[in-house]
């Protein structure tokens, strides 16, 4: 039987639109998911974070104690030297520095620059951190899980955020790498463990 040259491209081309992913569409697994996210307010996790510029690279240890909205990280050295100690109540953020000089603020985010020269976008990575995709953009795998999102930092510079080796903790679904993108700022972190306080 005589196949036409056309024929032949036109079953190349479906198969080659059957191989194109469709998106994933967002479940009630999702929506229940990011529930128990907004509900865990109070939380711990240590682990590694590595600052990345064209000009340097910074490698850290990070310990990040969430309550409600006030939080406490710790970033040191790899020999265990506290770089930045970094406190947020509700009259303010309070920063201890290498030298042992305490700064105090409102904007969290504008005192880390000041002092390190870092832009960690502290506000909105309250959420981030737990694959939680406050205001922005996201995307889904065919787990539900976030596997990147687009957003804004408190002063409105846009964040691309993604996301891999998710683990379930306490029956939540937590990721523990992801990284950060800005211009060119790409911060990683390589989260070692999490502990929760489930209400």
């Amino acid at each position: 039987m005589k196949i036409s040259f056309l024929s032949i491209v036109f079953a190349l081309f479906m198969v080659g639109c059957a191989q194109i992913p469709e998106p994933p569409v967002e479940t009630a697994d999702w929506a229940a998911h990011q529930q128990q996210l907004e509900t865990l307010t109070h939380w711990t996790l240590s682990g590694k974070v590595a600052v990345i510029t064209p000009e340097k690279r910074h490698s850290l240890n990070i310990y990040w104690q969430q309550n409600g909205d006030d939080f406490h990280i710790t970033l040191t050295s790899f020999l265990g030297a506290t770089i930045l100690d970094i406190k947020k109540t509700t009259t303010g953020t309070t920063i201890t520095d290498d030298s042992g000089k305490v700064y105090f603020g409102q904007n969290s985010q504008e005192l880390i620059r000041q002092l390190s020269g870092l832009t960690l976008p502290v506000d909105v990575l309250q959420q981030w951190i737990k694959g939680n995709p406050t205001n922005a953009i996201y995307l889904l795998d065919e787990n539900n899980q976030l596997v990147s999102l687009t957003g804004q930092d408190s002063e409105n510079d846009n964040w691309s955020v993604d996301y891999s080796d998710y683990k379930t903790i306490q029956q939540i679904s937590l990721p523990h790498r992801l990284q950060l993108n800005r211009h060119n700022l790409l911060i990683k972190f390589a989260i070692q463990k999490w502990l929760l306080s489930l209400p």
